[in-house]
């Protein structure tokens, strides 16, 4: 789909303004006119936040997914294990409920893949209804008498992860790394004073990254290997093809201010699920980073990224530096501090795999 943002006008936003009506957001007194007006562009942001999306009051790929997804309700259809798979947030409702109930659902993504199966026929088993697979009207009955109001538990709680959060005591030559250089190709991505894009920058981490991975004896795939065009759900589908253990996604930030600096990272978070495991891995990286680079370690944060919850494995997004900070714009033409970065979230990866 194309890109929606203010003062676009069209059936694509009547679509949009539709959808975050009927999900109870104010589209404003004109209502579902089809411009892309103010009260729109602040319902976006409104949804965006509340699920865990970049709040930029545009539609792209990610929000537009996730609006056709919130509106499916328990109940409305037949939910099985089939290519592709169920989407949407009775998915969603589904796994929380299973995971509650001790039937390991794996991530609360709201995609019905082979593990929330296996999580269907566990509960049927035990509950002496027939193993198929299949959520029906006989399943969610019993699911409803389980649970409160089929709301197994509230946004502050969550079912932890079975190994507490580490894939540790592994060495990094056992392991398969997915990384990922966001943006490229006309997707420049910020771009700082002196016109460098965050699009080069991401791509230079990624491949300095890469080399000290192989070194190391890990196996690697890029998601892109050069200054292309990579579809945004393609890049956690090549992780996924790979069987990769861990995807790094690689950002950098970007502020009006050049006083802004800081090293973030993201993982995966949805509705009161979080991956213990990206929020680990996410805080080794953010600390090797800061010690390395000398700036502030920012707090990592769970966002409902497409590369964190598209993802079979544990996954970062990773803002190793605001490439429009002050003392950083003069020292990306060469790849020294590039590479400095690369060297630290290695640290930060092998520090977490030998916790």
């Amino acid at each position: 789909m194309k890109t929606l943002k203010p003062g676009d006008r069209g059936k694509e936003v009547l679509d949009v303004q539709s959808r975050l009506r009927a999900l109870g957001f104010d589209v404003g007194t004109d209502g579902v006119d089809g411009l892309f007006g103010e009260d729109t562009r602040t319902a976006v942001e409104l949804y965006q936040q509340q699920n865990g999306l970049l709040a930029d009051g545009i539609v792209g790929e990610n929000t537009w997914c996730e609006l056709v997804e919130s509106k499916y309700e328990t109940g409305e259809r037949l939910l099985y294990l089939r290519i592709p798979p169920f989407r949407g947030a009775d998915v969603v409702k589904l796994q929380r409920s299973l995971n509650c109930l001790g039937f390991n659902a794996g991530p609360e993504d709201g995609i019905f893949g082979p593990i929330t199966e296996r999580a269907v026929l566990d509960f049927q088993k035990n509950s002496g209804l027939i193993m198929d697979g299949m959520v029906d009207d006989s399943v969610l009955r019993v699911v409803e008498k389980v649970t409160k109001d089929g709301e197994p538990h509230v946004d502050e709680t969550k079912i932890p992860d079975r190994d507490g959060g580490y894939l540790g005591g592994r060495d990094l030559a056992e392991l398969t790394f997915a990384i990922d250089a966001g943006h490229g190709g006309d997707d420049t991505g910020a771009v700082n004073s002196e016109g460098i894009a965050e699009k080069d920058v991401n791509l230079r981490v990624a491949r300095g990254l890469t080399r000290l991975l192989e070194a190391s004896g890990s196996q690697v795939v890029n998601t892109r290997d050069g200054d292309q065009d990579v579809p945004l759900y393609e890049r956690p589908a090549a992780a996924n093809l790979a069987g990769a253990d861990v995807c790094v996604s690689i950002h950098h930030n970007s502020n009006p201010s050049g006083r802004a600096q800081g090293a973030a990272a993201y993982y995966f978070c949805r509705q009161g699920y979080y991956s213990e495991r990206g929020r680990k891995l996410a805080e080794h990286i953010v600390a090797r980073l800061a010690a390395s680079l000398k700036i502030t370690a920012l707090p990592v944060l769970g966002r409902n990224y497409a590369v964190l919850r598209e993802t079979e494995m544990a996954t970062v997004m990773v803002e190793p530096l605001f490439i429009t900070a002050d003392d950083v714009v003069g020292r990306l033409i060469d790849d020294e501090l590039t590479d400095r970065v690369a060297e630290a979230i290695f640290e930060g990866l092998r520090e977490y795999f030998a916790s």
